[in-house]
């Protein structure tokens, strides 16, 4: 065996010298008809400041700027991206300062798009050339310089500017990160609890009426919308929640203790035996199909019973969904029973609207605010009423200002 083991390996020798004289070959060639690459003489560093700009206008503070146009600042991120150009066979290296500036409306109607228009007008007055462009949830705004002794225009200054919303508020309100997909908490490890201290507020009662929905829909931080079945408005008010980026639940109708009171279509009540009661609420949740969740339109007489929650909550369950108490009695089972069958969970802790009166409700957001930062987390609610949603704006400086992050319920259920 071993003379056909040296023969072998004499041929492998051969084969493997012809290769290598082969790839060689194949190198030299390439090498000839390459395209000679473009030589330029060694790039020249501009500092931005020497791009061919005009001088910064006098006084411009854009902080300030946006103070005074009725804007708060939620968000800055500033950075420097390295651009290089060419021009005459001269390669130049610059440095592009980015910013993202995300806003918050003082107050409902604010128009982002005129208060960037004014501050384009600063700059042009200045003999800037700017560009404007509409942008996802904004615009950008772009100030051009030009290379040393040419004609050839570079984008200087880069600016996005954002309106905050329900949709970007995880981001840029609580700080997450995209990663792999999903949003991603990097302080949670710090704070200890992922999401505190936080803040959850329910507005109940829509499907009546579109009066004052706007006011609601536009508000810049995230809200939880409770809407009613099988009313004129419920699927309209429904989708547009869900567009605006709020969470909507089904606002279950339940029989109260004084069983006089009107439930309206789509409710529960003590007398219906167990199949109605699933039929009833899997109709309510077919004609609202975004629901994430549900809570309970009055509800003292039901609430308060194990047998009859036990039913619903048994719904609740199959569908995927998770139940808030209102907590309109001190009787109520709710909680235990959804814990009982493994129902996530929330439990309402303030109503904060009972008196129809923009301070006195401001007052009672305000102990939200307090219960929030003594336990971590608290769920508030209020009703779809226009002094609600004014002591909302106007409570929009203190929510940035307190260390309670405002986000969806269904963050809150256990």
């Amino acid at each position: 065996m071993q003379p056909s083991l040296e023969k072998d390996r004499s041929w492998s020798i051969l084969i493997l010298g012809l290769l290598g004289l082969s790839l060689l070959g194949l190198a030299l060639l390439g090498f000839a008809v390459r395209p000679q690459i473009e030589k330029l003489d060694p790039p020249e560093i501009v500092d931005t400041q020497f791009l061919g700009m005009p001088p910064w206008p006098q006084g411009l503070d854009l902080t300030e700027f946006w103070e005074e146009a009725g804007f708060y600042t939620a968000y800055e991120e500033q950075n420097y991206r390295m651009r290089r150009s060419v021009f005459k066979e001269q390669e130049y290296l610059w440095l592009q300062k980015r910013e993202t500036w995300i806003l918050v409306p003082g107050k409902f109607g604010q128009n982002l798009g005129s208060a960037v228009l004014e501050l384009a007008e600063v700059f042009i007055d200045q003999g800037w050339i700017i560009q404007i462009e509409p942008a996802a949830e904004g615009y950008l705004l772009g100030l051009w310089g030009s290379l040393p002794g040419s004609d050839e225009r570079v984008l200087a200054y880069s600016w996005r500017f954002k309106m905050l919303n329900p949709r970007n508020h995880q981001r840029y309100g609580l700080g997450c990160i995209p990663l792999m997909g999903e949003m991603f908490d990097p302080w949670a490890r710090e704070r200890g609890t992922p999401l505190l201290p936080v803040l959850a507020i329910i507005i109940d009662d829509w499907g009546y009426t579109a009066q004052s929905a706007d006011l609601f829909l536009e508000f810049p931080l995230p809200l939880t919308i409770a809407v009613l079945p099988h009313l004129r408005y419920s699927g309209e008010m429904s989708e547009k929640a869900h567009a605006a980026g709020h969470d909507v639940l089904l606002h279950q109708p339940m029989e109260a203790a004084e069983s006089t009171l009107d439930l309206g279509p789509g409710g529960i009540r003590s007398d219906m035996d167990e199949e109605e009661i699933l039929l009833q609420i899997e109709e309510n949740l077919k004609s609202l199909p975004l629901v994430v969740g549900m809570n309970n339109h009055m509800g003292s007489k039901i609430t308060a019973d194990p047998a009859l929650m036990e039913k619903i909550l048994g719904v609740v369950k199959e569908e995927g969904l998770f139940f808030v108490d209102s907590y309109t009695t001190s009787k109520t089972v709710g909680a235990s029973v959804a814990e009982s069958l493994g129902v996530p969970y929330g439990v309402n802790n303030l109503f904060i609207d009972n008196e129809n009166e923009v301070g006195l409700i401001k007052e009672q957001i305000r102990k939200g605010l307090a219960i929030a930062k003594r336990r971590g987390q608290a769920i508030i609610i209020g009703h779809i009423r226009p002094q609600t949603a004014l002591a909302l704006w106007e409570m929009i400086p203190e929510f940035l200002g307190s260390q309670v992050q405002l986000v969806p319920v269904s963050n809150l259920v256990q």
